[in-house]
C-alpha cells in the first residue's frame, strides 16, 4: 500500500502527509554533508538531488496546491553555511515555481528567515488546517490533533547475517502523527528499542508511545504493529 488514511489524514510511502490539497514534509536538513565534512567525515554531497527528486515525486503524484515544510529545513544551528544558502535557495525556488510553500520553524532553523524572505516565503511557529495543528515538535504544545516531526523515527531490522536495515517510519495514534525525515541522512531514533525518555520531543515524553502504530517506508508503506508489541519480537 502507498497511502493510509488515519482519521482523514493520509500518510504516504513518499514521506509526505496529506491534508486536503496540502502536502506536508519535514526534516530536510539541507547542508548536513557540509557540517559532517567540517567535523572530519568523508562524505560526498548527494542529498540535494535526492531531496529534489522526492519533492518532485510528491508534487507529480498528489498535485498539492501547497507544500508545508514542517521544520528543520536546514541543518546548521548557527549562521548559514555557503552550501546551506545555495542549496536552500535552489530547493525553495524549485518548489516555488510549482506550488505555494510554507515553512514551519524547527530547532535547526536559525537564520532561515534571511533565505525565505528573499523569496517571499512565510515562516510560522505553527500552522493549523481543519483543526489539525502542524508543529515541528521541539516545543510543548496542546491540541486535539497534531502532526509533528523532530524525532526522525526509524525501524531498525536485523537480517540473518546481522546486517541492520533502517526504515524511516510514521508513528500514529488517534491524536498525533509523527513524520519521518525527508533527509536520507537523518535516520533518528530506533522506535523498536527506544525508551520513553529517549524521545526528544516534550510532546512525546508525556505520551504512551508504546501504543503508537508503526508504518515503515520501503518501496511502499509497511504496517508493523504498535511499538510495544514490536519491542517484544525484534
Amino acid at each position: 500500500m502507498h497511502e493510509v488514511n488515519i482519521n482523514g489524514v493520509k500518510i504516504t510511502s513518499k514521506y509526505a502527509v496529506l491534508v486536503s490539497n496540502v502536502a506536508i514534509v519535514a526534516d530536510l536538513h539541507i547542508g548536513y554533508e557540509g557540517v559532517l565534512q567540517r567535523e572530519g567525515a568523508m562524505i560526498p554531497k548527494y542529498q540535494k538531488e535526492i531531496l529534489k527528486k522526492r519533492l518532485n515525486d510528491i508534487i507529480e503524484t498528489y498535485e498539492p496546491k501547497t507544500i508545508i515544510i514542517n521544520g528543520d529545513f536546514k541543518h546548521e544551528f548557527g549562521k548559514n553555511l555557503r552550501q546551506e544558502w545555495n542549496e536552500a535557495t535552489e530547493i525553495l525556488q524549485f518548489l516555488n515555481e510549482m506550488v505555494e510553500v510554507l515553512l514551519i520553524r524547527g530547532n535547526h532553523d536559525n537564520f532561515l528567515r534571511t533565505i525565505a524572505g528573499k523569496l517571499g516565503i512565510p515562516i510560522y511557529n505553527e500552522y493549523e488546517i481543519k483543526g489539525i495543528k502542524i508543529v515541528h515538535g521541539h516545543k510543548e504544545t496542546e491540541a486535539k490533533r497534531i502532526i509533528m516531526a523532530h524525532e526522525h523515527p526509524s525501524l531498525h531490522l536485523r537480517d540473518k547475517v546481522g546486517a541492520i536495515v533502517k526504515l524511516p517510519c510514521f508513528l500514529a495514534s488517534k491524536k498525533i502523527i509523527v513524520m519521518p525525515a525527508l533527509s536520507p541522512l537523518a535516520t533518528g531514533i530506533d522506535v523498536s528499542s527506544a525508551e520513553p525518555a529517549d524521545y526528544l520531543s516534550p510532546i512525546l515524553q508525556r505520551e504512551n508511545v508504546d501504543e503508537y502504530e508503526v508504518y515503515a517506508i520501503s518501496d511502499e508503506l509497511l504496517y508493523f504493529s504498535k511499538i510495544g508489541k514490536l519491542k517484544k519480537v525484534i
